[in-house]
């Protein structure tokens, strides 16, 4: 009987070499969370503010509490969908930079998931954006690289602390470069066939 799955921890990933270090996991900053969950608990009490405001409206129709209840459970049924939709992204949009390459795992939907990797290697620049008031006093922003050749730019996406994990992705790669020189991946040839 295989027990593995008690053995993963944060710093283990599907594909993960056993050579290869996870420096650090990056998840989007709680605050994006924090916004979303205000905006759902405050579209869970609007429509019965709602209803409360205009039940004085109509007192005289027939049955239209009973018409209101159906359609607020229907709202609920959505609201209940919204609120796993957010905390699904928020906790499956996940950034893992490791001693060896960088992995962009984007959740799309429910059942879409896109997932990339980038050697350290191919990092040409990076850059960090923090754009207005409340993500610079809470330090949080986008962190761009740029890559060799033709793919694309990978973005980490409002992440806490963009400038720390700029840091921690240029000491990776400094060291990735001084110990494969020409890109050639020293665990791998040191494996017996």
């Amino acid at each position: 009987m295989d027990l593995s799955i008690f053995k993963i921890s944060k710093y283990t990933f599907d594909g993960k070499k056993s050579y290869e270090n996870v420096s650090i996991l990056v998840y989007r900053h709680w605050i994006t969370i924090a916004l979303s969950m205000i905006g759902l608990l405050l579209a869970l009490f609007l429509p019965l503010a709602l209803y409360y405001i205009a039940k004085s409206f109509f007192a005289n129709y027939y049955n239209i509490e009973s018409i209101f209840w159906f359609c607020y459970l229907i709202y609920m049924l959505l609201w209940w969908f919204a609120l796993f939709y957010n905390l699904t992204m928020y906790f499956l949009d996940t950034w893992i930079v490791s001693d060896h390459r960088i992995i962009d795992s984007k959740q799309h939907g429910f059942f879409k998931r896109k997932v990339s990797e980038l050697n350290l290697a191919k990092i040409q620049d990076i850059s960090v954006e923090i754009k207005g008031l409340i993500p610079t006093f809470l330090d949080y922003g986008n962190l761009e690289i740029q890559t060799a050749g033709t793919e694309p730019k990978f973005v980490f996406e409002q992440i806490p602390h963009p400038s720390r994990v700029k840091d921690i992705i240029m000491r990776e790669h400094n060291k990735y470069v001084e110990a494969h020189k020409g890109d050639i991946e020293v665990h791998e040839l040191s494996k017996p066939i």
